[in-house]
């Protein structure tokens, strides 16, 4: 079948059930989860309002007028689970042993500051309202994996010193960040994201990348991305 076909398939089914979980449409049409993952975020942005619940049984469902009015007049604090789609991101690099982690504090503005200086090196930049600036995240076997980069559409040419990451379709917890970008005041942040996954019988990935994504190097607001567990 056709993955146009697929999609309207998908598409007339999430209407028809109104109530689902990604496994279950994913076991009825024969894919993987993660490819049902990549349909919805399609249906998505055709402007189909999908709405997650969370909780050890949660799942999706279609938001009726009144809940999507509702949902647009909360606020930046709330936390959304969202499915973003693969990412691709080219930067600079950081990796030292978690036990040195302090050391982030100092190498981090240095990262951003040189990242600020050669963004025209890099090419494909992905061009969006949204933000483009990407920090990577990952602690992983003792080591902290930090990338200050950027949103391309593809990666070749790689500007030199310069690193890539491909990280694939995920679903996410995302809170959107109001103040300093310093890492004291974003660490809280994401303690606050933590505890509140904790409550809603949600589990982080620590093996997938967090993100934080920023429309400048000093913004801000930030949008902060929390890899779930399937």
């Amino acid at each position: 079948m056709p993955k146009t076909e697929r999609i309207l398939k998908v598409m007339q089914r999430v209407y028809e059930r109104q109530n689902f979980t990604v496994g279950e449409l994913a076991e009825e049409f024969s894919v993987s989860y993660r490819t049902m993952l990549r349909y919805l975020h399609e249906l998505s942005h055709l402007g189909v309002p999908l709405y997650a619940h969370e909780g050890k049984n949660g799942g999706y469902s279609i938001l009726n007028t009144r809940q999507q009015r509702a949902r647009t007049e909360q606020t930046g604090e709330s936390i959304q689970r969202i499915i973003k789609p693969q990412t691709l991101i080219v930067g600079l690099e950081m990796k030292i042993p978690f036990t040195a982690y302090y050391m982030s504090h100092a190498l981090k503005p240095k990262l951003w500051q040189e990242l600020e200086q050669r963004k025209a090196e890099i090419p494909y930049l992905r061009r969006t309202s949204k933000p483009q600036y990407v920090a990577a995240v990952l602690n992983r076997q003792q080591i902290y994996h930090y990338v200050a980069g950027m949103e391309v559409t593809t990666i070749r040419d790689m500007p030199e010193r310069m690193v890539s990451l491909t990280l694939p379709t995920q679903e996410y917890a995302m809170y959107t960040h109001e103040g300093h970008s310093n890492r004291e005041d974003t660490d809280q942040s994401y303690a606050y994201v933590l505890q509140q996954l904790k409550q809603r019988g949600l589990t982080p990935n620590p093996t997938r990348y967090c993100l934080e994504l920023r429309a400048s190097v000093h913004a801000s607001l930030a949008q902060i991305y929390v890899p779930l567990t399937v």
